[in-house]
């Protein structure tokens, strides 16, 4: 504003915008203008042309530039740009500091040599520099790096929040349908159901949000600090004068972001067992199943039944984001719900799928890495390549089942307490494979298809 100019910026400063005038015009009330500040004006007036200071009524139909003053603004913004381009000054002489007095630690011009700093040890600002700039340049090098993974971290987050809004839409067209099976009376539960997802979508979605406004203030700050240390490593008399403030803005000590397990809609919570859950009013037209498939973890190459009871090999990936649940170095999903107690078992229909890997996963197996299916990675499978049936027993070893063309249904029991994993042949009734351990960690059924025939869970029997 005008009166935070200096007098000689008052009176080169335009009325209007209070920016040094831009090609100034001159009216006949003697008051002048930027011309684009004047036609702005103008444009929008219906009442006639007026002087925006004065307010008289004028009849100008050419505009005449102020050359004078033009030219005046020209040199006055030339001169402060050389101004702000000279190097420091020395506050009492007037003159360039060009030395630093080792002695004093301080930069100096000539005439502080002869006044004050006789017999002392001087340096060239270049010399004197360098040492302070190879400690602060490696600080420069980490904080880019922080950078980097902040904006790495936002750019997932970013990926996370649009697909969390598909996941609800998609989401609520599922149960939309499912209840569109059912009879009038079950309206009130797809109500009670859609309701809890948009809760969960809001309540996810301002996590979401509430994460990224840290993100980006961490961001801020870093790049604040970026751009001021390499303002101070550009500039020799800069560092040298505030070097302890350099350092210290240098050091950054916030912990870099880590990627929030869980961030997605839980889809199976309002699409699992849906049916299910209403057994109570309509318990004949529902399917219950034992076991259900986390999308959040599916492999971008498989393709889930709307169900979740069914996954087979997708001809095209799906674009979703690389969460930290997703197996994404594998073709392999995990169950819903993991044990860590107690006896479940589910069946498989493996149909014509002649690739595919069965049995459970500790919660913990690597996801971003490619893994054989044995216990040292925590994985307890068998596994069929063309018609051989094998059992994973370790990574130097895996046993032959045999072959087993005919083989249609598998049974996989999980007794934890007893840390038995069993597999058997449903249509022959007899046991392919037992592992036994000693689970100590939660257990999740595990699929893995390498065909685009599916995998499909069978529904249990409920009397």
């Amino acid at each position: 504003m005008a009166y935070s100019l200096s007098p000689l910026e008052q009176d080169l400063a335009c009325p209007v915008c209070f920016e040094i005038f831009k090609d100034p015009v001159i009216l006949s009330c003697c008051h002048s203008l930027c011309r684009t500040c004047l036609e702005q004006i103008w444009r929008g007036c219906l009442a006639g042309r007026e002087c925006p200071v004065c307010r008289q009524q004028l009849s100008e139909d050419h505009l005449s530039s102020n050359l004078a003053l033009r030219n005046k603004c020209e040199s006055f913004l030339q001169q402060r740009k050389e101004q702000a381009s000279d190097t420091q000054r020395c506050s009492l002489h007037l003159e360039k500091l060009n030395l630093f007095c080792v002695d004093d630690e301080k930069l100096v011009c000539p005439k502080c040599v002869l006044q004050d700093h006789q017999n002392h040890s001087f340096w060239s600002i270049r010399k004197a520099a360098k040492p302070l700039k190879e400690k602060l340049e490696p600080h420069l090098t980490r904080l880019e790096r922080k950078l980097y993974i902040f904006e790495k971290c936002k750019t997932l987050n970013d990926q996370q929040t649009v697909y969390i809004k598909s996941q609800a839409q998609n989401t609520e067209n599922e149960i939309k349908e499912e209840f569109k099976k059912l009879h009038q009376f079950l309206r009130e539960e797809e109500a009670a159901r859609i309701h809890a997802l948009r809760e969960e979508n809001e309540e996810k979605s301002q996590r979401m949000k509430t994460q990224m406004e840290g993100l980006n203030n961490q961001i801020m700050e870093i790049s604040a600090r970026i751009r001021e240390l390499d303002r101070q490593l550009r500039d020799d008399s800069l560092l040298l004068q505030d070097f302890e403030r350099a350092s210290e803005r240098a050091e950054y000590t916030v912990p870099d972001p880590e990627p929030d397990f869980g961030v997605l809609i839980n889809v199976s919570k309002h699409l699992g067992n849906l049916r299910y859950r209403v057994w109570e009013k309509m318990k004949d037209l529902c399917s219950y199943f034992p076991v259900l498939l986390d999308p959040n973890t599916a492999n971008t190459s498989l393709s889930l039944s709307a169900d979740l009871s069914s996954v087979s090999l997708s001809a095209i990936s799906s674009q979703v984001p690389d969460n930290l649940e997703r197996m994404s170095a594998y073709r392999g999903v995990l169950g819903s719900e993991g044990f860590s107690s107690g006896t479940l078992s589910w069946e498989v229909d493996v149909g014509e799928s002649k690739d595919w890997i069965l049995g459970v996963a500790e919660e913990s197996v690597s996801r971003k890495e490619p893994h054989i299916a044995v216990p040292e990675n925590g994985f307890w499978c068998v596994w069929r390549e063309d018609d051989e049936i094998s059992a994973g027993i370790s990574m130097s070893f895996t046993e032959s089942l045999g072959t087993k063309p005919t083989l249609q249904k598998i049974r996989i029991t999980l007794t934890w307490e007893k840390g038995l994993v069993m597999f058997s042949d449903m249509d022959s009734n007899t046991e392919l494979y037992t592992f036994s351990h000693v689970f100590s960690k939660t257990m999740y059924p595990y699929f893995n298809n390498n065909s685009t025939h599916p995998l499909k869970i069978m529904p249990a029997h409920i009397g």
